[in-house]
């Protein structure tokens, strides 16, 4: 399991690092626009704009399932819980409802500097299908990781049932079904 959460880890990692080398500085929430480049340089070419997505389901679905006792069934859960959560972190991106999702968010929080952040999310961000995809890929991988990892739930051991002493078998001499010798 150890090994699992540093693939995550990794992952997270490589996710921060298209961000700090491939995004201009003051695109990331959580990273202070000092540490951005200044002039993004195309560190990780065609791939650095769904990276992050792909990473991001990744990390978030091992981690959580690692967090939860060991069945393989809340692994799914895990993974299809972070490819839903991205899914709507992309759609709220999209053109359409982007506005009206920051306004909501400002209206319901009265005007709470973690809701106007969010909302700067969803209205400075784009709506690509590429980062759904990718989303729903990297909990695929997790999945894949964490089921290759994780103790198949055994079945339960079945018993030897010992013949009832209460019941008196016949032999049948005759091949055919019914008879008696």
């Amino acid at each position: 399991m150890l090994s699992l959460a540093i693939m995550a880890g990794l992952a997270l990692g490589i996710g921060t690092a298209v961000y700090l080398l491939d995004r201009p500085a003051g695109s990331a929430w959580l990273i202070p626009p000092a540490w951005q480049s200044a002039a993004p340089a195309p560190w990780f070419g065609r791939a650095g704009p769904w990276l992050p997505s792909l990473v991001h389901a990744f990390a978030f679905s091992v981690l959580t399932a690692l967090a939860l006792p060991e069945r393989p069934w809340r692994a799914a859960v895990a993974c299809l819980a972070w490819a839903a959560i991205d899914t709507l972190a992309e759609l709220g991106q999209h053109a359409a409802v982007s506005g009206a999702l920051a306004a909501a968010l400002a209206t319901a929080f009265d005007g709470a500097a973690g809701a106007l952040r969010l909302g700067r999310y969803f209205t400075m961000g784009t709506f690509d299908l590429a980062d759904l995809a990718a989303g729903w890929a990297g909990s695929a991988f997790a999945f894949v990781a964490l089921r290759r990892r994780l103790p198949r739930a055994a079945a339960p051991a079945r018993r030897a049932e010992a013949p009832d002493p209460t019941l008196h078998q016949t032999t049948c001499s005759s091949p055919r079904w019914g008879s008696r010798p």
